[in-house]
């Protein structure tokens, strides 16, 4: 069995490899295809038997402990990638052209153009080097990194030292750097927007907006006819709206709860937020998470009130921590609404 998967799992790649350097080369940018609100999350099977009902793995599961690749559909939303703390994350977004981090660059991050970074901690940004120099390899458009404000020219450098390091001159890729509030076009077509978190280091989460048009409040009831009219003499008859629909944190503590930003909002009303949890357990306190720089599943508890989202990726857990623990654990700990929407991402974990 484990042969079969692997073997399904190469294919998997190798397609996508094939389609993506196909797009690159005809100039397409994909364009996200929004989930109508009213569609309903696609059926999720119950983990295996050390989980227990509530906590959910979605189509399909994690296969074997060491798959890097294995994808989760998280409300018509496509997901992979890996995240341990202290040793990679990179959270991959295929429909947005993006990647969240970059950890040690699973080979499927390659192939998305642009790194949506949340800090500079190795175990997040440790693998770009290897995501420019491999988008230069197949040919594809240079790597777009975006990143927190201030932290471009060190990120230029590091790659640089790796192309140095390597007797090969430097190579090119682009760099924006972003602040709370700041919007970045993605080649699909959602928009990046950060939010502030709280970490050791400069930080910051994302929320991917998709756009849609609507027909302007002050039209409403108005008949076929009337709102035909108005548009063949030139009058706009719609307004465009910002719908969000994926958020990721990066490393935080749950303090970045506290602020005020309206994007922060957003992020906690996005279809789906991917956001870290590292500590589930009293072997650290909820004050030692905070010291660490990272969340605590207590905290989570706590705070469960503010989470509009419709679905939760918990990742980035302590590598203390086997995947039975983790299971174990948000069973116990999450209370029945908040353990409906959460799904562990359990890729690499033993």
């Amino acid at each position: 069995m484990f042969a079969k998967v692997k073997q399904a799992i190469q294919e998997h790649t190798q397609s996508h490899a094939t389609d993506s350097a196909a797009a690159s080369s005809a100039g397409q940018a994909a364009v996200p295809v929004s989930t109508p609100p009213s569609a309903a999350p696609p059926a999720a099977p119950s983990l295996p038997a050390d989980g227990a009902a509530g906590v959910q793995v979605l189509n399909p599961p994690a296969l074997m402990s060491d798959s890097r690749q294995t994808k989760i559909s998280v409300c018509g939303l496509e997901l992979e990638g890996i995240s341990i703390s202290g040793q990679e994350t990179s959270i991959i977004f295929p429909r947005g052209k993006c990647t969240f981090d970059v950890g040690r660059c699973p080979q499927r991050a390659c192939f998305q153009p642009v790194v949506l970074l949340s800090h500079t901690h190795l175990d997040h940004v440790g693998g770009l080097p290897f995501h420019v120099c491999t988008r230069n390899l197949l040919k594809l458009p240079p790597t777009h990194v975006v990143c927190p404000k201030g932290m471009g020219e060190r990120i230029r450098r590091y790659v640089d030292m790796a192309q140095e390091l390597q007797g090969q001159p430097p190579i090119p890729f682009e760099i924006t750097e972003l602040e709370s509030g700041q919007d970045f076009t993605l080649p699909s077509g959602f928009i990046a927007r950060p939010f502030p978190t709280t970490h050791l280091i400069e930080s910051q989460g994302y929320v991917l907006y998709s756009q849609r048009r609507k027909l302007r409040s002050d039209l409403q009831g108005r008949s076929q006819e009337e709102v035909r009219q108005l548009r063949l003499a030139g009058e706009e008859v719609t307004d465009l709206i910002e719908v969000p629909e994926i958020a990721f944190t990066g490393d935080t503590t749950s303090l970045f709860l506290d602020g005020d930003s309206p994007i922060l909002a957003d992020a906690l009303r996005a279809k789906v937020l991917v956001m870290e949890m590292t500590f589930l357990c009293d072997d650290v306190t909820v004050d030692e998470a905070r010291e660490k720089g990272h969340m605590h599943l207590a905290d989570f508890v706590g705070r469960a009130h503010m989470f509009q989202n419709e679905a939760i990726v918990l990742i980035h857990y302590s590598p203390r921590y086997k995947r039975t623990d983790i299971v174990q654990q948000l069973n116990t700990m999450l209370p029945p609404a908040l353990a409906a929407k959460c799904v562990p991402l359990l890729n690499g974990i033993e």
